[in-house]
């Protein structure tokens, strides 16, 4: 323990000064696992040849948790160094499944090709930042010079080009003005006149964690099924024999990283950066809590679980109701960290010899939590959507289950120009960005604003969370 506490302590340490000394330069900061991606390059080195710039940061802590260093990106308003007295609300944002963590498609026993691999399709905490593009919408939408949706949908076009002429969009995406047209015309403001007026989003700070493919859940002993981890650090590469091969199939592996207890680390990543990390003076005592797929899953989960910590939440493409997940073999050829943190994964034995627990299942199932706090109607802070083609039945029918017991219509995206079919990719959520961030702005906005001049080490909420002795607030 007291290890921890002084890694802790040398990570905050250095945070701090580099953040008092010089808050803009970046080259003592720590570095992301693939560093070397345009994208992030864009993003967290901003050259000055560039139009626009982000305020994009990539900190590190370690976790008592999981017992190892986790990363994760912040993206910080435009203004956040000139006005140092303005305090901002902060939105987490949880990623989905990687499904390049199980062993399918490469020779597990090599950390190097691990790794490589890895940042090809990009670490988990890398989606929302490198896939979503959250920080270009973000800006845009939080930009008060767009007057109208017009100008809005022109300033993200115009930002998304010069973000795919630094190597930020792959040649298979759509061009800057599609995805600008997809945001804006398509989703943002279907019916609406371009000329209408545009309200600014409220300016927030954005979290993107790295959940591993742990759904945001303590799992259940999973940790047992693995040798000791020797590597600590916060990239997700690996030494050979850390592996597990889950499977009597060859070549099925599973990382040891991609289990433990996700949702005591997530309240432990919230609690170091209000309590400790350099940013907790100015953050506000109202968060939003969004995700989209596993994300969404864990989104509604703990905002349902923790409502006195999270104002707004949202689900895009959730998994909300995992009480449909019953099929073994699907799991464990596709998500086998699913069986193991709701039950228990069998190595070396074919999927039936795996079992669910479905007692564990219904304690964090986000329909059977909805049901238990009496919720039948759809609260203003919560929202969600998917697509007509998401080509998974237990998303489609988990949505349609949350909009029968909310007596709601249909929340289903059909397919539209640009975005990516409505199916379960990046494309599509990218598309409903904006509508996400307008919730969240929307909610946080009227949320009402505790007592400016306490400090956030005095938030009874929180605090009672760690006592485990927090009270459920009201969902009427």
């Amino acid at each position: 323990m007291k290890s921890v506490r002084r890694a802790l302590f040398l990570v905050v340490a250095v945070c701090s000064l580099v953040f008092l000394v010089e808050p803009l330069a970046l080259s003592s900061a720590p570095s992301p696992c693939c560093s070397e991606d345009p994208a992030l390059s864009y993003f967290l080195f901003p050259k000055s040849s560039q139009t626009y710039a982000y305020l994009v940061r990539y900190e590190i802590f370690f976790s008592a948790q999981l017992n190892k260093e986790k990363g994760f990106f912040i993206i910080l308003p435009e203004d956040f160094f000139q006005n140092p007295n303005v305090r901002y609300p902060v939105l987490f944002l949880l990623h989905g499944y990687n499904f390049h963590r199980t062993g399918i498609w490469w020779n597990v026993h090599s950390p190097e090709k691990a790794k490589r691999l890895l940042c090809e399709v990009k670490e988990e905490e890398y989606h929302w930042l490198i896939h979503d593009d959250i920080a270009v919408v973000a800006y845009g939408m939080m930009d008060s010079k767009n007057k109208t949706y017009r100008d809005l949908e022109q300033s993200l076009e115009k930002r998304f080009q010069e973000l795919s002429q630094y190597g930020g969009l792959s040649e298979s995406d759509y061009t800057p003005k599609e995805i600008a047209r997809s945001i804006v015309s398509h989703n943002l403001h279907p019916r609406g006149s371009p000329n209408d007026p545009f309200h600014a989003l409220e300016k927030m700070i954005i979290v993107l964690p790295d959940g591993d493919n742990g759904f945001y859940t303590d799992a259940n002993g999973g940790e047992r099924l693995f040798p000791e981890t020797k590597n600590q650090k916060a990239c997700d590469d690996f030494y050979p024999g850390e592996a597990l091969n889950y499977s009597l199939f060859p070549f099925l592996y599973m990382k040891p990283g991609a289990l433990g207890r996700h949702e005591s680390y997530f309240l432990e990543l919230l609690q170091f950066i209000e309590f400790q990390s350099v940013y907790r003076e100015r953050l506000l005592r109202r968060r939003g809590l969004g995700g989209n797929s596993m994300g969404g899953f864990g989104a509604i989960k703990l905002g349902i679980k923790y409502p006195h910590l999270f104002q707004s939440v949202s689900s895009q493409s959730g998994l909300l109701d995992i009480g449909l997940l019953q099929d073994k073999w699907m799991l464990k050829m596709v998500m086998p960290e699913f069986l193991e943190v709701f039950g228990r994964l069998e190595p070396n034995k074919l999927p039936p010899g795996s079992f669910l627990n479905l007692k564990y299942i219904e304690a964090n199932n986000p329909l059977d939590l909805i049901k238990k706090q009496g919720i039948s109607r759809l609260p203003h802070w919560l929202y969600f959507d998917y697509g007509s083609k998401e080509g998974f039945e237990g998303i489609t029918e988990g949505n349609k289950e949350f909009e029968r017991l909310l007596r709601e219509g249909n929340h289903q995206i059909p397919v539209q120009p640009f975005n990516g079919k409505s199916g379960h990719n990046y494309q599509f959520w990218r598309s409903r960005c904006g509508n996400i961030l307008q919730h969240h702005s929307d909610v946080l906005r009227g949320a009402a604003v505790w007592e400016s001049g306490t400090t956030i080490q005095n938030d009874p909420g929180l605090t009672r969370v760690f006592q485990g002795t927090s009270p459920m607030r009201s969902f009427r």
